[in-house]
């Protein structure tokens, strides 16, 4: 979705309510919005207000706070691409291989690799004057799938229904690692402190076994 920059504020609430609402809602934690996007929808807010205290026109002030507002959104979009990094990062550390017989490993790397690949292509192209207007707002079309990939990943990977079973038999392997760990050192040490304590048994064995041969 890109949409078409309006030319009344009754356009610009509603891009501002159908939209730019839904997105930072899910971005704000613990009831406290990011920065750059408050930053953003405040300079909206200030273009509208040119219109009443500036006559400047509607169409003009409209077109400036859009601007902002996708921004905002565009600021968003990046937010959740680092959320979705970190959260790939926390999976690889979890031996998902069990999960799915491999097909979940091997989705949710070629998303990751999608998303960063995109991601990539909308940062070079973000300042491509060919590409982007003064505001940036034309690169909301290259991050939106971004976006869109950074939700699948944590919807249907970070949050996935087998995560915590894949964990509890991560812990048990480790677990059971740990203890034959265990058992194999005290059984070593017993058997180098055997050899210790009969020493001198096996020094007149080795003498011995040359003139046995004989």
């Amino acid at each position: 979705m890109n949409p078409m920059p309006p030319s009344t504020f009754k356009e610009v609430f509603k891009f501002y309510d159908e939209y730019v609402k839904l997105l930072y809602s899910e971005a704000q934690t613990d009831n406290h919005l990011p920065l750059e996007v408050l930053f953003e929808i405040h300079a909206a807010l200030d273009h509208i207000s040119r219109h009443y205290v500036y006559d400047e026109s509607e169409a003009v002030a409209s077109n400036g706070a859009f601007g902002h507002l996708k921004r905002s959104c565009l600021d968003i979009f990046k937010i959740r691409l680092n959320e979705a990094t970190s959260q790939f990062d926390k999976l690889r550390k979890i031996d998902t291989s069990i999960i799915d017989n491999g097909k979940f490993d091997n989705e949710l790397v070629r998303l990751n690799h999608n998303m960063r690949t995109a991601a990539t292509e909308a940062r070079r192209r973000e300042g491509d004057p060919k590409m982007d207007d003064h505001d940036g707002a034309k690169a909301f079309e290259l991050w939106e799938p971004v976006y869109e990939m950074a939700v699948k990943l944590e919807k249907e990977f970070y949050c996935n229904e087998h995560l915590d079973w894949a964990k509890k038999k991560q812990r048990k392997y480790r677990l059971t690692t740990l203890v034959l760990s265990i058992i194999g050192s005290l059984i070593a040490g017993g058997f180098i402190a055997l050899i210790s304590a009969n020493q001198g048994y096996l020094n007149q064995l080795f003498v011995l076994i040359p003139w046995l041969r004989k």
